[in-house]
């Protein structure tokens, strides 16, 4: 999808078939059908505040009065927990039954914090926790900030199981590579959100964790038996959908089954041939299998501008109309009103040409209309207040825990790590060479850190290098920072040194080359311009620290390589390791001599790249959180011992249900 402003059209019918139809139903009610199952993003108009203030843009509050179903915030609705507050206000005003969504996970997807990062480290960091109470106090704490900016739905929390190392959308997003670990985090996170009043919506059903392509790209196919999806991918969601306590139908603990549930569940852009034909977010099998795990609640979509569906569909309009038939009550679009308009005329058309009913659509309202009050209901019970205030507090108190957390769970592995001097000039090589389209972009909040610290950081490649713009992908990034932001800094780099992503071999060999040559960090600010110049006469040769910024080094992979050909000139050199932390001795401890010190932040978020810098200062943790969340676990343990059975045995039978 695409940052680029827009024209903003209007919602425009197909021509009217010929013939009498007496049986068809009034334009008004068509209307307010089709609308009832989309969930568009926006640009922000201009605010009433003036400059800096966001406002609802004229078409968006045509379709809310005509019965849209919610939208989606970006990066771009919400600079500011104030501005987002009031911007929710304002579309409430408009259509009180509006469902407000956003993608907000914490770590390395960030919305409401996407020019400073996130103040959560993230669900990998919550899941390297043995128990479920941070991630409860986690949850409790984001719904708080959701809630206090008039946010609805949570397209969270991640349910996937990384079974893929390599994977390049779901990585550090996801709570861990198992099952168990998986449903733990996740049930407990939905339960902390929802009790602060705001519903979740569990995705990417029935599992992104096995894939190898990123879905905003291409088609991820899972092509596994039934039987390896249901027992790996399918029990977080099993789970969260049979909520702990009770399996046989009692009321025993209401408040424990409600605090358990999805509100709602997303389909994934990625074929399973076990399942059907077609990409799940379209294939009507797997929605199926998601009503007989138990789920009554809407059926989302994952954006449908995204390529997984682009060549398979050939338009976002089609796409729409097939994730109707295929059982999907609300369908994602980009920040273009293009695409709004596109899948309503679509959808216009496949009502008038009887492919969809009207009562179809319907359906999908009313699990939406359901949804919607059901929260409204939840924030009541609480009494959450919408506004700038809360929103303000609730932030400070979600960053308080968030960097709790990351100096909890961010530590040094490997190697012992030589802290850096105060007066430090580290030189900083991002080797990274995949974009996060998740996360918006390759995400520097690591380099952000390390120079806030260290003021005479030399980052290579610069920040300019790594917001250029790539051959095959839009100059707009999905979710682009706003211009301005701490991250957009001018790049440290006098001449390229890369060319797409990262460091091209040639920008790494020019450095290599420097500090083989000279013992010494390169510089090129007193070298010249030509590759390969001298240092200058008298120029200081005090060694400075190497630092390396890592995500997926898997053996054989070009991030692999480039580590390698570091790791054999500079063996001092430490890891600030941004990936899935559970690789980490593989990938690491593999490389000769036993491997580099590395520091393993679970993520780039702001949380984490803060806690990552205070270890390459020698800053070690305080374990408050660490001691708090064993305490809480062996509580846990105790009161799971009397049903961890009972429900295993039930999600059981509702997968083998499920069987075909």
């Amino acid at each position: 999808m695409s940052d680029a402003p827009t024209e903003e059209p209007g919602p425009q019918a197909g021509p009217e078939p010929d013939g009498p139809e007496p049986d068809r139903p009034e334009p008004g009610r068509i209307e307010r059908a089709v609308n009832g199952v989309l969930l568009p993003g926006f640009e922000n108009a201009a605010g009433p505040g003036g400059p800096g203030s966001a406002g609802v843009p004229a078409w968006l509050a045509d379709a809310a009065r005509a019965g849209l179903a919610g939208v989606v915030y970006f990066a771009r609705n919400t600079p500011d927990v104030a501005t987002t507050a009031a911007l929710s206000a304002a579309l409430h005003a408009i259509s009180p039954d509006l469902v407000i969504a956003v993608d907000e996970e914490g770590g390395d997807v960030s919305r409401l914090e996407a020019t400073r990062g996130s103040s959560l480290p993230g669900a990998a960091a919550l899941g390297v926790l043995p128990g479920g109470a941070i991630s409860l106090d986690a949850g409790r704490a984001l719904g708080r900030v959701l809630a206090a900016t008039g946010i609805d739905l949570l397209l969270g929390p991640v349910l996937d199981v990384v079974s893929a190392p390599d994977n390049p959308v779901i990585g550090v997003r996801a709570f861990g590579t198992t099952p168990d670990d998986v449903a733990r985090h996740g049930i407990a996170f939905a339960r902390g959100v929802r009790s602060a009043g705001v519903g979740v919506c569990g995705k990417h059903f029935p599992g992104h964790g096995a894939t190898t392509v990123d879905s905003h790209l291409g088609l991820p196919v899972v092509d596994e038996p039934l039987d390896v999806v249901r027992d790996r991918d399918l029990v977080p969601f099993a789970r969260a959908l049979c909520p702990e306590g009770r399996l046989d139908g009692s009321q025993d603990e209401p408040s424990r089954r409600d605090q358990s549930r999805l509100d709602a569940v997303m389909t994934a852009h990625v074929l399973f041939p076990a399942v059907g034909p077609a990409p799940a977010s379209i294939e009507q099998a797997a929605t199926r299998l998601l009503r007989e795990l138990g789920h009554d609640g809407p059926v989302v979509t994952d954006a449908l501008d995204m390529g997984a569906l682009r060549e398979l569909t050939g338009s976002v309009g089609e796409a729409a109309v097939r994730a109707v038939e295929a059982g999907a009550d609300l369908l994602c679009l980009g920040l273009d009103p293009a695409l709004y308009t596109e899948s309503y005329d679509a959808l216009s058309r496949a009502v008038a040409g009887g492919r969809v009913s009207v009562e179809r659509l319907e359906e999908s309202g009313a699990r939406t209309r359901a949804l919607a009050a059901a929260v409204r209901a939840r924030r009541a019970a609480v009494g959450a207040a919408t506004d700038a205030d809360a929103a303000r507090q609730a932030l400070a108190d979600l960053a308080e825990l968030g960097a709790g957390i990351a100096d909890a769970v961010v530590r040094v592995r490997g190697a012992h790590l030589v802290p850096l001097a105060p007066d430090a000039r580290p030189d900083v090589v991002d080797l990274r060479v995949r974009l996060d389209h998740a996360a918006g972009r390759k995400a520097r909040h690591v380099q952000t850190a390390i120079a806030d610290v260290w003021p005479g950081a030399r980052q290579w490649p610069g920040a300019d290098a790594a917001d250029a713009p790539r051959d095959g992908l839009p100059d707009g990034l999905p979710d682009g920072l706003p211009e301005g932001s701490p991250e957009a800094r001018p790049g440290t780099l006098p001449e390229p040194l890369s060319k797409g992503l990262g460091l091209d071999d040639d920008g790494l060999g020019v450095l290599i080359a420097r500090f083989t040559r000279y013992g010494v960090s390169a510089d090129l600010d007193r070298t010249g311009t030509e590759r390969g110049a001298e240092f200058p006469e008298g120029a200081p040769l005090r060694a400075e620290p190497l630092v390396v910024i890592t995500r997926e080094p898997v053996p054989g992979s070009a991030e692999r390589g480039r580590l390698e050909r570091l790791w054999a000139v500079r063996p001092d050199l430490v890891v600030v390791h941004t990936g899935l932390p559970g690789p980490v001795g593989d990938w690491f401890g593999t490389l000769s001599g036993g491997g580099p010190a590395v520091v393993v932040a679970c993520g780039t978020g702001r949380a984490n790249a803060a806690a990552a810098v205070q270890r390459l200062r020698g800053v070690g943790p305080r374990n408050e959180i660490e001691q708090y969340e064993h305490e809480q676990y062996q509580h846990e343990q105790y009161q799971h011992e009397q049903y961890e059975h009972e429900v295993q045995e039930h999600s059981a039978s509702r997968t083998k249900g499920a069987r075909r």
